[in-house]
């Protein structure tokens, strides 16, 4: 930037801003998004299976945070799928970036999860898997 008028067009909202800046911030974003990851797996966290008593039965869950001090607390509530693998991994993200989170099993009433390891190979069009997941979701 050899312009003094090239931090100007830099600005969000700016109508002067060229494709070109565009492009440059867009670059510049997409790779501090991608950095995030690397950062946040260096990150110390403990996790642990937990159960918690309910008027109605015991909830298994995922409790997950940072090794040290004290931080805001996220609640996962998962998908129609259920507490699986993938939902464990959203919690050690959250928890590398800086927070307690807690995932539970929405499922508890029905079953110990998971009640399914892997949602990439579910084929909802299967009348099968949907005889299965409908009480679930209705639950």
């Amino acid at each position: 930037m050899n312009d003094p008028h090239d931090a100007a067009k830099l600005r969000p909202n700016n109508p002067d801003a060229t494709r070109r800046d565009f492009l440059a911030r867009s670059v510049a974003a997409g790779l501090g998004a991608a950095a995030a990851p690397a950062f946040a797996a260096t990150a110390s966290v403990v996790e642990a299976p937990v159960t918690i008593a309910t008027p109605d039965g015991t909830c298994d869950a995922f409790l997950v945070h940072p090794a040290s001090g004290s931080y805001p607390a996220v609640i996962v509530w998962p998908d129609a799928l259920g507490l699986r693998p993938a939902m464990r991994d959203i919690g050690r993200r959250l928890a590398a970036e800086g927070y307690t989170v807690l995932v539970p099993n929405p499922f508890y009433r029905i079953a110990k999860a998971p009640l399914y390891e892997d949602a990439s190979n579910v084929d909802f069009s299967d009348p099968a898997v949907m005889t299965k997941l409908r009480p679930l979701m209705g639950s």
